[in-house]
C-alpha cells in the first residue's frame, strides 16, 4: 500500500513539473502602447534627460559601444530638446497673456523663466557642478561623481 501511494505521489510530482514543458510557451505580450508625445507633459523632458545621463554613465562604464552611444544620444537630445521648445513657447504664450511681471519688470526670458522656476523647485538644496545629482549633507566631494566641491 505504501509503495502504491508513494508512485502515484512521485507520478504527480513528476507531471507537476512536466506541465509547463509540454504546454509550451504563452505568447509573448506585445509592446505597450506609447503614449504621445504631448500627453506626456512636463514628464516628457525630465525623461529625456534621464536617459541622457543614463546613457552617459552605461558608455562610461562601457556597457554601451561608440554607435549605439551616438545613436542613442543623439535621439535622447533631440527628444529634450523638443520637450523644451514646448515648455518655451508655453511660457512665452503665458508671459504674452499675462503682461509685465509684478513690481514693473519686463516679462522674463523664456529661458531665464525657467531658471527662476528650477530655482524655486530647488527649494535650496545645492547639486554638483560636475554632474548636477543633489548634494548630501555637507561634504566636500559628491557621492555620485567624487568631484570636489
Amino acid at each position: 500500500m505504501q509503495l502504491l501511494l508513494g508512485l502515484l505521489l512521485a507520478l504527480l510530482a513528476v507531471a507537476v513539473v512536466l506541465d509547463p514543458i509540454l504546454r509550451g510557451r504563452a505568447p509573448a505580450p506585445g509592446p505597450a502602447p506609447r503614449e504621445p508625445d504631448e500627453a506626456r507633459g512636463p514628464q516628457r523632458k525630465e525623461l529625456a534627460l534621464a536617459a541622457l545621463k543614463e546613457i552617459e554613465f552605461d558608455r562610461a562604464t562601457g556597457k554601451l559601444s561608440d554607435a549605439d552611444y551616438e545613436r542613442m544620444r543623439s535621439r535622447y537630445t533631440e527628444e529634450a530638446l523638443a520637450a523644451i521648445r514646448v515648455e518655451d513657447s508655453a511660457a512665452a504664450a503665458a508671459a504674452a497673456r499675462d503682461g509685465p511681471l509684478p513690481g514693473g519688470s519686463p516679462t522674463l526670458d523664456p529661458v531665464e523663466a525657467l531658471i527662476a522656476s528650477a530655482r524655486t523647485a530647488a527649494g535650496g538644496r545645492r547639486f554638483c557642478t560636475e554632474c548636477g545629482a543633489p548634494l548630501e549633507g555637507s561634504g566636500r566631494f559628491c557621492v555620485e561623481c567624487g568631484a570636489r566641491l
